[in-house]
């Protein structure tokens, strides 16, 4: 199977996952009001239901990606694919609140398709493909992520929440099949000293090595900040209509926005990054992200706060794709599968330490400031990767002299 047959394969099957995935989990609080939870504690298992996935799979993550460097990118895929579908066939039948933690327990150990399939993405495309090969990815993706409440909403409506896990379940189903199907790429050899490893090592190599270290606090940090903002947008909604009953469809629409808007131009970010430098493309992303964040602070009617969105939209899709690019050129295919295991978990407790961030900031301040305070993180990145791309490119320009 050739290359670009693999992309296309893998570019559906990351739109399926991602659909199942938004339509269930923005719809979470409600199933649990099903499930029995009532008003005075729908908080606190609300905020319990969310954040013990990501815990899970931040503290699995490092696990899978070694077992992928062993046994090769496809068994995790596979792996996860599977997982994933008897989490959300399982969801379609709880009936109590406990049991739908235990659920989204599961999820947290299924956690991991989408880094295995950016492994392989990396690992079959050709070099000067790559950046736009993983914008792609990012593409379906983002569409998958706007879709999936969609449907997930109108399955609720005719058929109750249960029917979106059944379906979430089918989709997931022929995930797997395809993924299985799929040709596996070559195992890299010289392995053994990967069998002595163990993953305190790994993490103690990741943090020695300083391109790997300075990509995992970027993703962390750009996690933290974004799920900071994530929690309380509905909210940020509330404050900026005035019927109460309108809120939740201008918020999802709020929502979806940044990512329906980003769809179009992920692959442009990917092909950016590939011609002038993915650290460029961080850079560049990153402070068109935070202008635009930031100055949704200063919002005063629903359609600032949408069209500040859209904006944000446009540069936020290529700060993901540019470090994992980034990622996969300073790991060696014997590593790889371990470096996106850490990049999954430094991602995964920045979006379960972002809430509390903005928890305190909002209960400190107001909800605007939460958007000051994570435009200025973006800001500062933006400044360290900029900073980051002038000192590689003097680096290779030395190089290139001294090959002269």
């Amino acid at each position: 199977m050739s290359w670009k047959a693999k992309l296309i394969v893998f570019t559906i099957c990351i739109y399926f996952t991602s659909a199942s995935y938004t339509m269930i989990v923005p719809f979470l609080p409600l199933y649990l009001l099903e499930l029995g939870a009532n008003q005075n504690n729908i908080e606190f298992w609300t905020a319990v239901i969310f954040s013990v996935s990501f815990f899970v799979g931040g503290v699995m993550a490092p696990l899978w990606g070694k077992l992928a460097d062993k046994k090769g990118q496809k068994s995790m895929s596979v792996r996860s694919s599977a997982m994933l579908c008897i989490a959300y066939l399982c969801g379609g039948i709880v009936v109590s609140p406990l049991q739908l933690l235990g659920m989204r327990v599961l999820q947290g150990f299924a956690n991991g398709y989408l880094p295995s399939v950016l492994s392989r993405v990396s690992s079959f495309s050709p070099t000067d493909k790559l950046g736009s090969s993983l914008g792609f990815i990012q593409s379906s993706q983002l569409v998958g992520t706007v879709s999936g409440p969609l449907i997930g909403g109108v399955l609720a409506h005719l058929f109750g929440m249960r029917s979106s896990f059944f379906i979430a379940g089918t989709f997931l189903l022929i995930v797997f099949l395809v993924t299985a199907f799929v040709p596996g790429e070559e195992i890299a050899k010289n392995n053994e000293k990967q069998k002595k490893s163990s993953i305190v090592n790994d993490f103690k190599f990741t943090v020695k090595d300083k391109n790997l270290r300075e990509l995992l606090s970027l993703f962390f940090l750009f996690s933290l900040v974004m799920l900071a903002i994530q929690p309380i947008l509905s909210l940020y909604v509330g404050e900026l209509i005035e019927s109460r009953e309108d809120m939740a469809f201008y918020a999802g629409i709020a929502c979806s926005l940044p990512s329906f808007v980003g769809a179009f131009t992920a692959p442009f970010w990917g092909s950016f990054g590939q011609r002038r430098g993915f650290y460029l493309s961080m850079s560049c992303a990153f402070f068109g992200a935070a202008f635009f964040i930031f100055i949704q602070g200063f919002a005063q009617s629903i359609t600032y706060l949408f069209v500040t969105g859209a904006g944000m939209g446009l540069f936020i899709v290529g700060i993901v794709p540019s470090i994992n690019a980034a990622l996969s050129l300073a790991t060696t295919p014997q590593f790889r599968g371990r470096g996106f295991g850490m990049m999954t978990m430094a991602g995964q407790f920045g979006c379960m330490l972002g809430p509390l961030l903005s928890g305190a900031v909002v209960h400190t301040f107001s909800l605007n400031v939460q958007f000051h305070i994570s435009g200025a993180f973006l800001f500062l990145m933006s400044f360290y990767t900029f900073k980051r791309h002038i000192h590689l490119k003097r680096i290779r320009r030395n190089k290139f002299k001294n090959q002269g």
